[in-house]
């Protein structure tokens, strides 16, 4: 299964790039506004822990809750939510306790840190509704009470996220121009084209591509094409699925990079090979299986200790049937390192658990399925698709079924695929494979009650 790292915020002030507010509002507004001849116009499986919180002392339950309140560090933050995530029937009574009590006078006992806490722990479980409402109480306190730069952004930021993963686009794009208009410190400014980028990318995923690429046509003419937009035109491009387009300008924004003269190597080479590995997928989505392993070659050679670049690769390879031995190690040495990388982690404290990556287990499975090794394979799909987190996609579930059929298991096969429809699609290969998957799973059916079972693989 193949895995696309997360851009995270903070690259761009590492970075050294700093947009002024004047010109960034210039370029908003300006982008924002239509053209003068215009008038203006959106399951787990058995055995499992059970989420269900048990019956439990209220009063001392409160008493945990209001105990949040002492988390004053980062560190303090992180620990406590390690502890609730890894007590999710606990951390469930909580968050619906404090939601309960939110507009309550105890609910107003409950500070900064507290209501952050619990509107990320609500995020986790996915109770939307309680993480909303704690959210827009985080953004409250932080302009009320904390006042400060740094708890402002974290709690728009939280709501942005929450919104995006809702699929609630309006109100993204309702936040975000919230975060436009705030006057303030250089810190909230210098943040502003990260929540324009937001706002752009709302206004791509509700289909209004055309708006989201003439925003980002403005904010490039002001900043004379930097990367940093010109790579936000590929992602629109290919949220639009004009392939070809998005592809060149990825090329653009690796050859933008190398040019540019005012980033630190580091930094440089990190963009670069983001930029790339999201070259390789487009090349894949266009169809270009030996460009898109190009490029992830080009990764795993400059990059031999990352565990994505190679299971990717390898899965890729798997997937269209090429190189199945060498993609076996490829996608064994990405199980390695992602191991050994865990370990280090946990011995810091910064993990509790060294837990093996869902989408690498199915890659292997995956590739051992390929080379009919079926009972092997078993063995790795069945953990990837355990992974209450990580393992609830669609694509492991798909595998795991074919491995049923391979081995005669129809009936499991059948209720593998089953649950599979249940999930959620997480891209839009999600659509096209949940076709696929209606199909084999009729004619699964049709096994069953035509007694028509393959032979069992020895």
């Amino acid at each position: 299964m193949l895995l696309l790292h997360a851009l995270k915020r903070k690259w761009l002030v590492a970075s050294g790039i700093v947009f002024l507010m004047s010109s960034v509002t210039v370029a908003y507004q300006a982008a924002t506004q239509p053209p003068p001849t215009l008038e203006k116009q959106q399951g787990g499986e058995s055995g499992a822990k059970s989420d269900r919180p048990p019956a439990v002392d209220t009063k001392a339950l409160w008493a945990e809750v209001l105990k949040l309140n002492q988390a004053t560090t980062e560190e303090l933050q992180k620990a406590k939510l390690r502890q609730l995530r890894q007590d999710k029937a606990k951390a469930k009574a909580m968050v619906e306790l404090a939601a309960k009590r939110l507009d309550t006078e105890d609910g107003r006992k409950l500070n900064y840190n507290a209501i952050t806490i619990l509107g990320r722990t609500a995020h986790f479980l996915k109770n939307h509704d309680a993480a909303e409402r704690l959210y827009e109480r985080q953004l409250e306190q932080a302009q009320k009470v904390k006042k400060s730069a740094e708890s402002i952004i974290d709690a728009y930021e939280n709501l942005i996220i929450l919104y995006f993963d809702m699929k609630r686009y309006d109100q993204v794009i309702d936040v975000c121009e919230r975060f436009l208009d705030l006057k303030g410190s250089e810190e909230l400014e210098r943040v502003k084209p990260f929540i324009i980028e937001r706002l752009v990318q709302a206004k791509a995923k509700k289909g209004d591509f055309d708006e989201a690429l003439r925003i980002t046509r403005g904010l490039l003419e002001l900043t004379n094409n930097s990367w940093y937009f010109l790579r936000l035109k590929g992602w629109v491009e290919r949220e639009a699925e004009k392939y070809p387009e998005a592809i060149k300008t990825f090329q653009q924004v690796i050859d933008k990079l190398e040019a540019e003269e005012g980033l630190k190597a580091e930094i440089k080479d990190r963009e670069k090979d983001r930029a790339r590995y999201i070259l390789s997928a487009l090349y894949l989505d266009a169809g270009d299986v030996e460009s898109a392993a190009k490029q992830l070659q080009i990764l795993v050679n400059k990059n031999p200790d990352n565990a994505t670049y190679k299971n990717d690769l390898g899965y890729i390879w798997a997937d269209h049937d090429r190189n199945l031995d060498e993609a076996e190690k490829l996608i064994r040495e990405a199980l390695d390192l992602d191991r050994k990388e865990k370990e280090k982690l946990k011995a810091k404290g910064e993990i509790d658990d060294v837990r093996e990556n869902a989408a690498y287990l199915d890659s292997m499975g995956w590739v051992l399925y390929k080379k009919k090794k079926y009972k092997e394979a078993l063995e790795y799909l069945k953990k990837a698709a355990e992974d209450e987190e990580d393992g609830q996609h669609l694509e492991i579930w798909d595998h795991l079924a074919d491995c049923y059929m391979a081995l005669g298991m129809v009936p499991q096969a059948v209720a593998t695929w089953e649950k599979g429809l249940k999930l959620e699609d997480l891209s839009k290969r999600d659509g096209e494979r949940r076709r696929k998957i209606t199909e084999k799973l009729r004619k699964a059916r049709e096994m069953l009650t035509g007694d028509k079972i393959p032979r069992k693989i020895d």
